[in-house]
């Protein structure tokens, strides 16, 4: 781990005195009648941080880019209202400074806990310590920082959270996926028998304006694959949590090797690189709704690109390349089982409006006392 200072990976220029007085930071759930567009929409992104971390690998590759799309996802309103405002970019530029402060204090509070989680991931980091904590990471590691209470409070509250993973009491349903049995009705929006008769290399992409609303209720994603599957495909299968999702080799219809996200046995893998963009829209899951004897079950699969994002393209690439010269003669035998294209859900003509009384609704005293 480096502590020497880093340019922006975005291209900005940091805020003067950023270090202290010139960030603008989270006041998370407090609101003032004179916060600042900028205040309120650091606000918001402590709350998409808290909804979509997944630990310390999170912390230490925030993409402010990323944070910055789900903010526009979220709440549209704020981003036209710094645009109007023109602070759009000195907002962008918070952004940078606060996910580089953070992944600093990511990066310390795992030094306290003795942690050794590969943070660099193959590649290089710059966790830019000093300029957030000065001298603090080296007295750390030296052991001169010893109790909870002599931490900075964001660095206090990361190690808290870090720990308390690993203080998680071990149960049965850990084996398993996050899974729900949705009701075969109320998919008005959706088109689920044009999924049915789809074959099961045909996935279709969901956006959360069009959920079901018991889907809604299961998933905290914004988007969601709806998948038909074989007949011979056990539901049990699907949800056992054997392996998390993985970037893995694959072999197409035309004998060509390529990269795919896998993620389960039994459901077709995805071709990563090709369909990159979609699995992007994912922040903490990817929930997969599999139509299992035409009935929807919805599993989310454990999924950050923010917190693997690089790493799964660095794999994918190395597995491209490594078989680049294979021929399909000297491929495997038999193609794998693969998404060949995922396609926009279809949509039906909407829910259908609830009949309304013939008569107007009386609520007189007099109709509701019996004789």
């Amino acid at each position: 781990m480096s502590t020497k200072k880093s340019k922006s990976r975005n291209g900005l220029p940091p805020l003067q005195g950023a270090g202290a007085a010139g960030l603008v930071l989270p006041n998370f759930h407090r609101h003032f009648d004179d916060d600042s567009l900028i205040q309120n929409a650091m606000d918001c992104v402590s709350k998409l941080i808290d909804v979509y971390e997944s630990g310390p690998h999170f912390y230490a590759n925030l993409d402010s880019t990323m944070l910055e799309r789900w903010l526009s996802e979220d709440w549209p309103e704020l981003i036209e209202a710094l645009t109007e405002e023109a602070t759009l970019e000195a907002f962008r530029r918070n952004l940078i400074d606060y996910c580089s402060r953070l992944s600093a204090a990511g990066a310390i509070a795992d030094s306290f806990l003795g942690e050794t989680l590969d943070y660099e991931q193959g590649g290089y980091w710059d966790f830019d310590v000093e300029r957030f904590f000065p001298g603090l990471h080296r007295r750390v590691l030296f052991g001169k920082v010893k109790k909870l209470e002599q931490l900075p409070p964001i660095i206090a509250v990361l190690v808290d959270k870090f720990a308390r993973k690993r203080r998680t009491p071990l149960r049965d349903s850990d084996n398993y996926y996050p899974h729900s049995r949705l009701p075969s009705d109320g998919w008005d929006w959706c088109d689920l028998a044009q999924v049915k008769s789809a074959d099961d290399r045909t996935a279709f992409l969901l956006r959360k304006a069009h959920f079901p609303q018991h889907l809604g209720w299961s998933t905290r994603e914004r988007y969601a694959l709806v998948l038909n599957v074989s007949p011979e495909t056990i539901a049990s299968k699907l949800i056992d949590k054997a392996y998390p999702p993985h970037i893995d080799a694959r072999t197409n219809s035309s004998g060509t090797v390529i990269a795919c996200c896998h993620l389960r046995d039994g459901a077709p893998a995805i071709p990563f690189l090709e369909n990159l963009p979609t699995l992007t829209l994912f922040r903490r899951f990817i929930p997969v709704i599999y139509l299992v004897a035409n009935e929807p079950l919805l599993i989310e699969y454990e999924w950050s690109m923010m917190a693997n994002g690089n790493l799964y393209v660095r794999e994918a690439r190395e597995i491209e390349d490594r078989y680049a010269s294979d021929s399909p003669a000297n491929s495997h035998d038999n193609a794998d089982a693969l998404i060949t294209r995922i396609l926009p859900m279809p949509l039906g003509a909407g829910p259908k409006p609830k009949l309304q009384p013939a008569v107007p609704w009386n609520d007189a005293w007099s109709d509701c006392i019996p004789c």
